[in-house]
């Protein structure tokens, strides 16, 4: 603390306050030189508002009588700021604002806290030479990388946080370990950490980690410019997290800046701010006057969602409490002189070592559970031997005749001890249930970092699921709540009973679940009710996050439980609430997979005695090992870090290598060690890898004409995305014309990383990330050119015809990297990206030669030459992996065995992206195909398919699912990619597919940037368990059914009388939408607005990783339907619908899964699709008038609104302007439903007279906020939060991208495309695309004469106007998402001086990552002073997060030319409505 000043400043000192998740900072700043002259720290234990009290008690202390002008800031600020009429200072931009003052020729600051993670981009101004804010970012979904995270794994690594630095220091290699979620973290580490892998290693490789996820998820292809300013705590406390960071950012010493008080930089930043931007509104106070206002105006706890206790009464708890009884082990005390012959079962689990001794019997004898302690193979050592001498010291002998051993120690364990049989744990644990619940149908098993969720018939296994990417439904995430609430685990289901009120948690993130229990805490929720509240969260998130099943049915009505976590009776409760069932917990839940490995090696035992080779429990006594880490494989270049232990049995185990050469030991010289190399070689050789053969296949050089000439120029070709599918073609097209052709190296971790700071979007797919790491490397190899062209749409290769769009992130990503990247820039390498549509053979042939003559003059005799070529390469390419897959096929057939299809898209292909999963099947003896390497797989009928084919990859995925399952030698798993929107909905139905055929399940295996394969493995091995015990069990393999219709219930004509709701977009088009059926005969009703139950449902019965919009407008059905206010045999739905690469194409397909597991399978759909190709509504067609009225509508609605937003922040009487809004709808859509397009613009009229009614005041202009993005999120306040309320009330005034717009594009770019490009489509295609561009113009032209007749109406820009704008960034031609819409709307507004933009899209939604967040860095080098926010919003997302997000950007307008934008200025006066 720094020497209090005692002179007094009549004008008042400056302070801030920085109110913060857990503590409370004060600083004051001397007025002469801005030094501090006093300053606190301090924990507020959750009461925010006492710490404040304190801090204005103490500056009255240490300054009698001193005014102050006080700023406050932090999480926990507005709030109370806004009780005591003071300025609010966002933290980020309050930090910005004290590290201009003090580091003048500051580049980059880079902040880590407890929960968030924080980048500042400095820039010089041009005019003035100060130091300016160019972009700030902060983390939205994830807080992987944060304090939190350094907490989770130093708990792990049980070393206290204050010693995690000086462990990380001793570090001295780096293991990949995943820096996204710091509980998923543990996934990586644990396997290691029981290995013997150093802590040391694991602290610097978390730090690796850290810095990794900070720099590729804030960075965003924004450069990190030197020198750098690090703070926040983690940063504070850790300087070698801060030498990581400098190393890879490749810091000198004076280009790292440390402040010299981190911890009080943010409140000093306030007081800055109120000196400053805020001087005019800081008026001096005195503390105790600002304390009397804050008494007087204390702001009142949240009133938050309460849900009901955990029982009715105590009867109902004792009920339970009785029903759950646990068995109690009671020990075998062994007599003298007698000899126990036992069998030995041992899970070496991830966190805890378990065994039980049982007798022939089946009867347990003794157990042992106890943490492992990051050494099992001694804690296991030290408990056997213990339990020998207990039965020597009783005069016994204990004789073990087998030992089995299973969990993620398995291996290790089996080595070490010599034990006879081992398994993977999920039979294991289904062999334990089958004894105590012979009928059991389902088994979850909940441990402390992994879950398990098991089908069962007859005790075989029929499917099973394993968390993949989160572990927020684990023990441990209960575990550390508790500890941070004081609570120890063994409380933690009395202290959830005991609550009355538990609070409504949902289902988050692990470190996102701190903000909002912060938030229930100052809102008076008790630590009891925060722990019930956690309790039933795990729950939720084990459904909604991990099994994802909206059908409970299928659970079946023997439901076990077991695992540690189900020890916690609160658990149990809550899973029994979920389920609506009673369910059974396993008689010793913790130690059920040690049991089954018992009963296992009992049976084992007896088919084969003479199999004997335990150590022995004496032998255990001299059991010792020598371990060697970090240990090379010198076999190829990988190098994997191995760990090897040699056992003084003689067996050794070696582990961390990615194949089986690693488990050779010696010198790639000696005679011996080359042998065996060349036998594992020829064993791997021997089973067949198409995805390896295909690999080879793509680099072939296919034969091609002689070019006429060199040309002198090499062409670089990244080794990425759909060139793992087209390579052939591009290759061969590319030297027949004379061309060099030079691919990019193989992906290695290396390569990925040094790309990692360009990545625009930190939750896009892994294969796009490595693209950026390629295209430098490309550089490296100092090519001339790099060509990655943009093809939106490629002839289908299956029956479907619609077939032919491709993956938004595939034919969107070389948009990004001009974007971002922008190779000619940035390295002075042209950079090819043509934008390529071929609905046709035709279509490609005319734009290719166009293309080459435009750009390289060739004529167009040799680029038709040089295509035959690339065809003929594309074709054998395709003919040769075909007639492989065949021969692979024949050859299971004949052997009477099976191959695996491993379904993935062809990028997946690549080893780093797929983890070698191809070798792991080929070394287990399997073969593998790939999914266009399945005989007949172009031919397959998809029609019987929920989902319409809009993509060669899906076909190809879904076609060889049903090839998979109609024939009895191939089993099949799918392949997918974290944040792969597309293949959430894939999975389901390929699930669905493949039940119908033939009863077989498919493994879906979830993979990302993580190298750490053991989870894969056991999710591996268990399935290829359940496939044995499947097909023993089948005398004779099913018969394939035929698929049925997926659509059965149909909306007839007879229909016609039933109510049909018609969910929102925007609560305005729902309610044109409906007007528009009425007006066809159809009895539409528009919904409210969902928004809580409506977000629950939609999370409940919609796939997890689909697109939020999806979960809303489903759910937005599912709570009117189970409202009672419908007659369910009287209703039906609404839903859009349009055919192409956005998940909107599928929305009728996830409603009518929903409607079938919700209960309301009599609920038929219909949809504005014309074509309807499933047959859903053959009663209904939206005819051409009514298409013809929606067109009209549109900019009606667009125009209402814009004069809303235009009138309603200067409204003179509150309320007015909404009041005459839903007057002017209520005339518009009374219009059109009665009198069409002239009834609606007759309304119209009306409703330009009611606005023009509203008296406002426009003499004080606030600044202009555009939000664009998504555009569902965009008009429905329920799933965006109330984001325009919000900015409103913040002093802005909202424009929005309007609806019309969204509408016409799909119809513009076609239109463009065929004008242009000329395309290839129909006659009736090309008239019907130009008629409808037109008939939109001309809706406008009809909108602008009626709406110009109030003072405030301009003229939308039209979308012509927009496209010129975004041509250079997105092509007006390429549709994905919004497309052009984003970029054009927002140069559009900044030329007419907007300055703030906010972004809003769906976490996951592929389009935006090309049209929304690749975009921002291009824009912002057109105007460098242009704010732009992109938000992500999911289900679960905390409006604290978003807000304070928002702040920032409020923050930054207000700094802007002095609290002035070219659009206006804040006004405070409403900032409070």
């Amino acid at each position: 603390m720094a020497q209090t000043q005692q002179t007094q400043v009549p004008q008042g000192l400056t302070a801030g306050i920085d109110i913060g998740s857990t503590t409370t900072k004060v600083a004051v700043l001397a007025p002469d030189n801005g030094e501090i002259v006093y300053s606190e720290y301090r924990r507020h234990h959750a009461d925010q508002l006492q710490s404040v009290f304190h801090v204005l008690d103490t500056l009255e202390q240490q300054f009698p009588g001193q005014t102050f002008r006080l700023c406050l800031t932090g999480s926990g600020a507005k709030p109370i700021a806004e009780a005591l009429d003071l300025p609010f200072a966002q933290e980020v931009a309050a930090n910005a604002a004290a590290l201009r003052r003090r580091y003048p020729a500051v580049g980059s600051a880079i902040e880590l806290g407890g929960q968030d993670a924080k980048m500042i981009f400095f820039q010089t101004d041009p005019q003035t030479g100060a130091r300016s804010v160019a972009d700030m970012r902060m983390n939205g979904s994830c807080a992987g990388g944060t304090g939190a995270f350094i907490d989770e794994i130093a708990s792990l690594l049980k070393v206290p946080v204050e010693q995690f630095n000086a462990l990380a220091q001793q570090g001295r290699c780096v293991y990949d370990i995943s820096g996204r979620c710091g509980v998923y973290a543990k996934t990586d580490i644990q396997p290691l950490l029981n290995q013997g892998v150093a802590k040391a290693d694991l602290a610097l490789s978390a730090f690796h980690a850290i810095a990794k996820q900070t720099i590729g998820g804030l960075a965003q292809g924004l450069t990190i410019t030197k020198p750098v300013v690090f703070e926040g705590g983690p940063l504070t406390f850790n300087p070698v997290l801060v030498q990581v960071f400098a190393q890879r950012l490749e810091l000198a010493e004076d280009e790292i800046l440390l402040p010299e008080h981190p911890e009080l930089m943010v409140a000093c930043g306030a007081a800055v701010c109120a000196e400053t931007m805020f001087r005019g509104d800081c008026v001096p106070a005195l503390p105790a006057d600002l304390r009397r206002r804050l008494q007087a105006n204390a702001p009142k706890a949240e009133v938050t969602a309460a849900s009901r206790p955990f029982f009715a009464d105590e009867v109902e708890e004792q009920a339970f409490l009785v029903r759950h009884r646990t068995r109690t082990l009671t020990p075998y005390q062994p007599k003298a002189g007698e000899t126990i012959d036992a069998f030995l079962g041992i899970d070496s689990g991830s966190t805890t070592t378990k065994f039980v001794l049982m007798d022939d019997r089946g009867k347990l004898l003794d157990s042992f559970y106890a943490p492992n302690a990051g050494e099992p193979l001694l804690v296991a050592k030290r408990a056997l031997l213990a339990l020998r001498d207990r039965y020597r010291a009783a005069g016994a002998t204990l004789n073990i005749l087998a030992a089995g051993t299973t969990g993620y120690g398995e291996m290790l364990f089996a080595k070490a001890f010599g034990a006879e049989y081992h398994t993977v744990e999920t039979v294991a644990h289904a062999r334990a249930a089958k004894e105590y619940v012979q009928d059991a149908t389902f088994l979850l098993d909940i441990g402390g970092q992994d879950m398990k969720a098991m089908w069962l018939d007859h005790g075989i296994i029929t499917n099973i699921v394993v968390n993949e990417a989160c572990s927020s439904g684990c023990g441990s995430f209960l575990e550390n709540f508790a500890a941070s609430l004081g609570i120890p685990t063994k409380e933690i289901a009395d202290a959830a009973f005991a609550s009355e009120h538990p609070a409504v948690l949902g289902s988050r993130c692990t470190v996102f679940m701190n903000s909002s229990i912060i938030t229930e805490q100052r809102n008076g929720k008790s630590a009891q009710d925060i722990m019930a509240g956690l309790c039933r969260s795990i729950i939720e998130n084990v459904f909604t996050k991990v099994i994802r099943l909206s059908n409970l049915d299928s659970l079946g009505d023997r439901i076990v439980v077991q695992g540690g976590t189900f020890e916690n009776n609160a658990v149990l409760r809550a899973l029994e609430e979920y389920t609506g069932r009673q369910v059974i917990r396993a008689p010793y839940p913790g130690l059920m997979g040690a049991i089954g490995m018992a009963l296992l090696t009992r049976e084992r035992y007896h088919a084969n005695p003479q199999n004997q080779t335990f150590l022995g429990l004496d032998a255990l006594e001299a059991f010792q090992y020598h371990q060697e880490e970090n240990a090379p494989c010198p076999f190829c270049t990988n190098h994997c870090k191995r760990t090897i232990l040699r056992f003084s049995n003689g067996n050794s185990w070696i582990t961390n290598n990615r194949c089986e050469r690693g488990e050779i030991l010696g010198d790639p010289k000696d005679a011996a060690v080359q042998k065996q190399l060349k036998a594992q070689r020829e064993k791997a050789g021997a089973v067949p890898n198409l995805y390896r053969e295909r690999e080879k296949l793509l680099l072939r050089d296919y034969p091609c004409p002689h070019p006429t000439k060199d040309r002198g120029i090499t062409i670089g070709i990244p080794r990425v995305l759909s060139f793992w599918d087209t390579l052939p073609f591009w290759s061969t097209l590319l030297r027949a014309l004379g061309f060099r052709v030079q691919l990019s190296d193989r992906s290695t971790r290396k390569l990925y990383e040094s790309g990692i700071s360009a990545v625009t979007s930190d939750t896009v797919c892994f294969p796009a990330k490595l693209v950026h790491g390629h295209i430098r490397n490309l550089v490296e190899k100092k090519v001339d050119r790099i060509f990655m062209p943009v093809v939106t749409t490629v002839p289908s290769e299956n029956p479907e015809k619609t077939s032919r769009s491709m993956c938004a992130v595939v034919k969107g990503y070389p948009l990004v990297i001009g974007n971002s990247d922008d190779p000619a820039k940035q390295w002075g390498i042209p950079y090819d990206a043509p934008v390529f549509h071929w609905y046709t053979e035709a279509d490609r042939e005319k734009q290719l030669v166009h293309y080459f003559a435009e750009i390289f003059g060739f004529s167009a005799g040799e680029t038709k030459r040089a295509l035959r070529a690339a065809v003929d390469a594309e074709r054998a390419f395709r003919t040769t992996l075909q007639a492989r897959g065949r021969e692979v096929l024949d050859q299971v057939t004949k052997e009477n065995r099976f191959a695996v299809v491993l379904a993935s898209r062809p990028y997946q292909n690549d080893a780093l992206v797929n983890h070698e999963l191809p070798e792991l099947f080929a070394g287990m003896g399997i073969p593998v195909l790939t999914a266009d390497a399945v005989p007949g797989v172009e031919d397959v009928d998809l029609s019987m398919s929920r989902l319409d084919i809009v993509n060669n990859f899906h076909a190809r995925m879904l076609s060889s699912a049903i090839l998979a399952a109609q024939n009895p030698h191939l089993e099949y798993v799918q392949l997918v990619s974290f944040g792969c929107g597309h293949d959430a909905y894939l999975s389901d139905e390929i699930l669905r597919l493949m039940k119908e055929v033939s009863g077989k399940i498919p493994l879906i295996l979830k993979v990302d940037e993580s190298d750490v394969q053991g989870p894969l493995r056991i999710r591996v091995r268990s399935f290829l368990e359940t496939v044995a015990m499947r097909r023993a069990q089948q005398k004779t393999p099913p018969v394939p059914q035929p698929l049925r219709d997926p659509y059965p219930v149909k909306f007839q004509k007879t229909d016609r009388q039933k109510t049909v709701l018609v969910p929102n977009t925007s609560h305005a088009f729902c309610r044109l939408l409906s007007a528009v059926f009425c007006a066809q005969g159809i009895r539409a009703v528009p919904l409210a607005v969902g928004r809580e139950n409506a977000i629950h449902m939609g999370k409940r019965y919609v796939h997890n990783d689909i697109c939020f919009p999806a979960q809303i407008v489903i759910g937005e059905v599912l709570a009117a339907l189970q409202s009672g206010e419908y007659d369910l045999n009287n209703t039906a739905v609404a839903m859009a619908k349009y055919i192409g690469d956005c998940r909107l194409t599928h929305y009728s397909a996830l409603l009518r899964k929903a409607l079938d597991d919700a209960g309301f399978a009599q609920v038929p759909i219909l949809t504005n699709d014309d074509q309807d190709a499933h047959n859903l509504h053959p009663g209904f067609k939206l005819n051409l008038l009514s298409s013809v009225r929606i067109a009209y509508g549109l900019p009606m609605i667009d125009a209402l609104e814009e004069l809303l937003r235009k009138i309603r922040p200067y409204e003179l009487e509150r309320g007015a302007a909404q009041r005459a809004f839903d007057q002017a709808m209520d005339a518009l859509v009374e219009g059109m439903e009665q009198g069409g397009v002239r009834g609606a613009a007759e309304g119209l009229r009306k409703g330009i007279e009611l606005l023009k009614n509203v008296p406002y005041d426009r003499s004080h202009l606030r600044p202009r906020v555009l939000i664009v993005g998504e555009y569902l999120l965009n008009f429905h306040p329920g799933a965006n939060r109330d984001i325009e309320a919000y900015l409103e009330r913040n002093g802005f005034e909202i424009i929005e991208a309007r609806m019309t717009d969204v509408i016409q594009k799909t119809y513009f770019y076609q239109d463009s495309q065929i004008k242009e490009q000329h395309v290839g489509r129909t006659p009736a295609e090309k008239v019907w695309y130009r008629t409808a561009d037109h008939l939109f113009d001309a809706a406008h032209d009809l909108t602008d004469r009626i709406a110009s007749a109030h003072p405030l109406y301009e003229k939308a820009a039209r979308i012509q106007d927009l496209a010129r704008k975004s041509d250079p960034i997105i092509p007006h031609t390429f549709d994905a998402g919004e497309g052009i819409l984003i970029p054009g709307e927002i140069l559009h507004h900044a030329e007419n001086g907007c300055r703030a933009f906010v972004i809003l899209q769906p976490f996951g939604c592929l389009p935006n990552h090309v049209v929304g967040r690749g975009i921002t860095k291009k824009i912002k080098e057109q105007y460098p002073d242009a704010q732009i926010l992109p938000l992500d919003y999911d289900p679960d997302v905390s409006f604290a997060n978003i807000e304070n997000r928002l702040q920032m950007l409020v923050m930054n307008v207000r700094h802007g030319a002095g609290g002035t934008t070219p659009g206006g200025s804040l006004d405070k006066s409403r900032q409070k409505d």
